[in-house]
């Protein structure tokens, strides 16, 4: 293979994880901001049967499309590399590792957490009859999720310095991955906090819209540069 041909291949690979990413935070938004409905809070048996029966159709959508969601964070996480680290000095590789490191961490940590709001749905007729057993669950994924959060931070922080060192991305954009890993990693290590309705709450909150823009900038920037 020549060296254009390789370049042509580098270049399609890095708009293709830019393009998954987008996809990937659209099925994110629609599934858990439009379309998920979560339980009301303290409910009775009955009204915990009520909303699993209501829900179930919705809830299988939306934990099924989340499968190709992760599939796109890895080609994300793969076309970033190659942006940030192909062929260049060494040394920036070790940024770029922690950046799939963490990729790797945050969706295995996400298909756990998938995996556990599934199981309350395959077996809702056991669970609808036990709430405390149902709440068990569904605050597991919760703190699962924060966690996965957590390992954001990697990402963004990994994939932001190799970017800023070897001049792959813009400046700004490097800067808000760095703020976006840090309110990612205090999310993580003020968890109890944002589980018990703490001031490190409104941290999590914001350190996940950072996190999501800061992802967002940098698919379409992939998508529009390529490995130019």
């Amino acid at each position: 293979m020549s060296d254009t041909e390789a370049g042509h291949g580098s270049a399609t690979l890095i708009r293709l994880g830019g393009l998954a990413m987008i996809l990937s935070i659209i099925v994110h938004v629609v599934l858990n901001m439009v379309l998920k409905e979560f339980p009301p809070e303290d409910p009775t048996a009955s009204e915990l049967q009520a909303y699993l029966d209501r829900e179930a159709d919705t809830w299988a959508i939306v934990h099924g499309f989340r499968y190709l969601a992760f599939c796109g964070i890895v080609l994300f996480a793969a076309g970033l590399f190659i942006r940030t680290c192909g062929g260049r000095a060494a040394a920036l590789n070790g940024w770029g590792f922690v950046g799939l490191l963490g990729t790797a961490i945050w969706v295995t940590s996400g298909i756990v957490t998938n995996g556990l709001e599934i199981l309350a749905f395959v077996d809702f007729d056991l669970l609808s009859n036990r709430p405390e057993l149902f709440w068990l669950v569904f605050r597991m994924t919760r703190i699962l999720f924060t966690a996965e959060i957590a390992t954001w931070s990697l990402v963004l922080a990994g994939f932001s310095a190799a970017g800023l060192v070897s001049a792959t991305l813009p400046k700004w954009m490097a800067f808000l991955g760095f703020v976006g890993a840090a309110g990612c990693l205090l999310s993580g290590v003020l968890v109890i906090s944002v589980f018990t309705d703490g001031f490190a709450g409104m941290i999590a909150e914001l350190a996940t819209m950072a996190s999501l823009l800061w992802m967002l900038v940098v698919a379409l920037y992939l998508v529009k540069r390529g490995a130019s």
